[in-house]
């Protein structure tokens, strides 16, 4: 061989055949391969349905071939027996439960086991006596009864599907003959299978598979099918081409009822009852039985699955073929190496967000994308471009690490202005030469992000002060640092004395600009040390760090209020607002930033239950009060209902006679641990938590309850007097929880009176108006109690529908020694006289005191004199048996 020839020629031919002629015949090989595929495809997806049909009706017709074998046992079973008369008439011991049970576990699909006698009755159903009606429970035109009446060697027979008049569904029966002892007809004996629990059996057997199945007779009745189609029940599918074929083709048995190997596996075409689709059909014999099961599928669905693996092998072929065309153009792209280099890191470059720069080893810039051009506003003209790093306008004052983690530096643009950045370098071989790629990441924006997050998470909305986390983090600070040096602290909390008034006038947005004032006035006064924040609502807090003790802490406080003097100008109008201070000291009133908190907060209220406007500071017996008070609050609100309440009736008797004509309810207190707590004590706590108003109700049916059993053991009235606070007056609901007490009670208006302070007068003038109109329409007697001691207005006596005044015992105490309180009380029981009004003197506690009140013209005394206050069932035993 001429080997140099030979090599002249292949050369040639590999000229002669370009890359793209070699890419055309590989594409052509891919088209071709592709066809190939798609035919075994479906040729294999054909044989595997087929085979699944097979399969599955072999099993269904298997499962339902044992589900009628078992009930043929029964019926067999009830045969014999009813040969060897164990069944006489209907007298006969029947099918026993255990029968029907042990086959309904075995085969649920069997709904019913019936007996029938010669005159189509049914006898007995599921092992009981079936009442006997006239024509019978079943028609003689069943197929089934005509079939076993007509003819002696029927055997086994399978019915046409009926509906069940009974149960309301599809079924199909399978039965055998009963015969007399001669041969003559005696009934039948039957199970009825359902064809929605055969559905129910099938669906089981499928797991989920698409598929079809379809029960019928040799005569083409379909009995059941799946999924469940009430329309396809009954229907005679004898005429299906493939049906026929099934029945032409029966497979030959062994003798146990299975196919004997060798017997074809045939599918066939068969269309669809219901909905009359084109579907391939697998057909299998029931045993012997005169039944078939076809299980099939849509042919549209074999054909789906088969374009569905199509297309993919037509995907698969799509990438082959771009895959050889990239391959193709990657080979042709090898000639321009440097332009497609240059080309790539360019596209690269412009794509990206962030500004990239591309610096040579001496820092000038040699490219920059865009995004980089419009963060650092360089010049259009590269030649204007200075060097990043050693210029006038350079971009960075130092270059960072190469190739390391990104560092945050602040970068210069060219119009002057810097912006904070992450800056990351790396090195880049670059047509050929040693270059550093530059990224700017400007993180300006994520700042003023984060420092927002700050500001909503540390400072208030309202006013800009710190709020409670940055108040709390601050003083947990100062405070570890106060003991570890041993200099005190000290907190001032502020609280603007009826800002609800503001509120209330002004609405939330003349409250909010109040709020803003008064912060800018308290950090005004704050030092540059100090944390002024606001603690919630009204509420201030100044955190003092680094006092020399409580001098200073006064002094601060008393700025406070100081800063208050001048009126605060909140849209056009001065407001006058004032505060109270609160004052606690570290480490004296507390170590945390919690006891301090809660220690100057007691000292504030405690200063405003004493007067607004002034300071309070934090003492032990600050703190003793406000935790009683807070102990007897949580124990007051369920001491009614733990039984610790207990009512008090002190007697009112007549000056003259002496004898008990009124008592007086007072509220009383026990408590387990705390003993007899003082009723002014615990009553002014139950107006502030509004557990008053059921107190209240309480008593006042306590006291209704009273009167009637008064009334009832001794035979005379007795009006029981009831003080009633600001709160249920209040309460609208007041003239209907009187009325209500007195009807529960069964008493008379007559025999209640009702009790208040000038107090109540004063502050609620208007709503108490209301509601003791609404009381005395009820008949109600009013008393004004401690005249005398409070505002003592004469212009209620005559507004307000009195009809008792009670002279205060701080009066009668002093009697008749004391000339100014001897006068005094002359003088309302004279005027009381004048406006017919009644006078009660109460704290009358010897001879002396009553004589001299009988001889002013006070028609009631009360006191100790006449009995101390007692329980109920002390009070009726002491005065129930009592009389002039």
């Amino acid at each position: 061989m001429n080997f140099p020839g030979y090599c002249v020629r292949l050369a040639k031919l590999r000229y002669r055949i370009s890359p793209l002629h070699s890419g055309y015949i590989l594409v052509a090989f891919i088209v071709v391969a592709a066809l190939v595929e798609g035919y075994v495809s479906y040729t294999g997806f054909k044989a595997e349905t087929d085979r699944e049909l097979t399969i599955f009706s072999d099993m269904v017709a298997k499962n339902l071939q044992r589900s009628v074998q078992e009930a043929d046992v029964i019926l067999r079973h009830v045969a014999v027996a009813f040969d060897n008369e164990q069944w006489l008439g209907y007298g006969g011991r029947g099918l026993q439960s255990d029968d029907f049970k042990a086959l309904q576990e075995s085969s649920p699909e069997v709904a019913e086991v019936f007996l029938m006698g010669s005159d189509s009755t049914l006898i007995r159903k599921r092992g009981k006596v079936m009442e006997q009606k006239q024509g019978g429970e079943v028609s003689t035109e069943f197929d089934f009864f005509r079939v076993h009446r007509d003819s002696s060697d029927a055997g086994l027979f399978v019915s046409d599907p009926f509906l069940d008049w009974a149960s309301g569904e599809m079924s199909f029966v399978v039965s055998r003959r009963l015969n007399h002892s001669d041969g003559r007809f005696a009934g039948i004996v039957g199970a009825r299978f359902a064809a929605s629990k055969i559905e129910g059996l099938v669906g089981g057997l499928l797991s989920g598979k698409p598929f079809a199945v379809l029960l019928c007779k040799t005569n083409g009745r379909v009995l059941a099918r799946h999924p469940f189609s009430e329309q396809a029940l009954g229907l005679d599918v004898s005429a299906d081409p493939g049906l026929v074929h099934a029945l032409l083709t029966k497979p030959v048995l062994g003798e146990d009822g299975q196919p004997l190997p060798g017997n074809p596996d045939h599918v066939v075409e068969v269309v669809s009852p219901v909905d009359q689709a084109l579907r391939l059909a697998s057909f299998s014999w029931i045993g012997n039985l005169p039944m078939l099961v076809g299980v099939s599928t849509r042919e549209d669905d074999l054909t789906e699955r088969w374009l569905g693996r199509l297309q993919w092998i037509g995907i698969t072929s799509l990438l082959a073929v771009v895959i050889v065309l990239l391959l193709l153009r990657t080979i042709q792209l090898q000639l321009h190496k440097i332009q497609r280099e240059k080309r790539r890191l360019e596209t690269i470059t412009d794509a990206v967000r962030d500004p990239w720069l591309i610096l040579d080893e001496d820092g000038t810039i040699i490219r920059a994308n865009p995004a980089a051009r419009r963060e650092l506003c360089l010049p259009e003209a590269k030649e204007d471009w200075s060097n990043a790093l050693n210029s006038e306008r350079s971009v960075l004052a130092c270059l960072p690490i190469l190739d390391g983690a990104p560092v945050k530096q602040q970068c210069r643009r060219y119009d002057g202005s810097v912006f904070p950045a992450e800056v990351s370098a790396a090195r880049l071989q670059w047509q050929g030469r040693a270059m550093i790629m530059l990224q700017l990441h400007n993180v300006e924006e994520r700042e003023r992000y984060q420092a927002s997050l700050m500001r909503q998470a540390y400072c208030d909305e309202v006013t800009g002060l710190p709020n409670r986390v940055l108040l709390a983090e601050r003083m947990a600070r100062g405070l570890v640092a106060a003991k570890r040096y041993g200099y005190f602290c000290g907190l001032l909390f502020i609280d603007l004395d009826h800002f609800k008034r503001v509120n209330d006038s002004l609405g939330h947005a003349g409250g909010d600009a109040l709020l803003r004032k008064v912060g800018d006035r308290i950090k005004e006064i704050a030092r540059h040390s100090d944390t002024t924040a606001r603690f919630g609502g009204d509420e201030f807090v100044i955190f003092l760090d680094r006092i020399s003790g409580r001098s200073e802490a006064v002094k601060c406080a008393q700025r406070v209020l100081d800063a208050f003097e001048e009126p605060v100008l909140i849209n056009d109008r001065h407001l006058v607002v004032s505060a109270t201070v609160g004052v606690a000291l570290f480490p004296a009133d507390g170590e945390t930033p919690e006891q301090l908190l809660k220690n100057a907060d007691a000292a504030m209220y405690e200063a405003k239950s004493r007067g607004r406007k002034r300071i309070g500071f934090y003492g032990r017996e600050t703190g003793q009060r406000i935790e009683r008070h807070l102990e007897l609050d949580m124990a007051l609100r369920s001491a009614l209902e733990r039984q610790e309440i207990w009512v008090a009736y002190q007697p009112i008797v007549d000056a003259r006679s002496g004898e008990v004509v009124k008592a007086e309810a007072l509220l009383r207190w026990t408590h387990p641990t705390l003993g007899v707590v003082r009723p002014d004590e615990f009553i002014a706590i139950a107006e502030e938590n509004g557990s008053i108003l059921d107190l209240g109700a309480w008593v006042l049916q306590e006291a209704c309850n009273l009167s009637r059993e008064f009334k009832a053991r001794s035979g005379r009235s007795l009006r029981v007097s009831v003080n009633v606070s600001a709160a249920q007056f209040k309460d609208s609901d007041l003239p209907r929880i009187v009325d209500r007490a007195l009807r529960r009670a069964g008493i008379t208006a007559e025999e209640l009176e009702l009790e208040m302070t000038e107090s109540v007068l004063v502050s609620h003038a208007e709503a108490v108006h209301a509601r003791i109109d609404g009381v005395k329409q009820l008949g109600i007697s009013l008393a004004l109690d401690d005249f005398g001691t409070g505002y003592s207005s004469l212009s209620y006596l005559t507004h307000f529908p009195f009809d008792t005044l009670k002279i205060d015992r701080a009066f009668v105490s002093r009697l008749p020694g004391h000339p100014p309180s001897l006068e005094l009380t002359k003088a309302i029981v004279a005027m009381a006289k004048s406006l017919n009004l009644k006078v009660v003197a109460e704290g009358v506690e010897d001879d002396l005191q009553a004589t001299t009140l009988r001889d002013m013209g006070c028609e009631h005394l009360q006191g100790y004199l006449f009995g101390r206050p007692v329980d109920r069932a002390a009070f009726l035993d002491s005065y129930c048996g009592m009389s002039g």
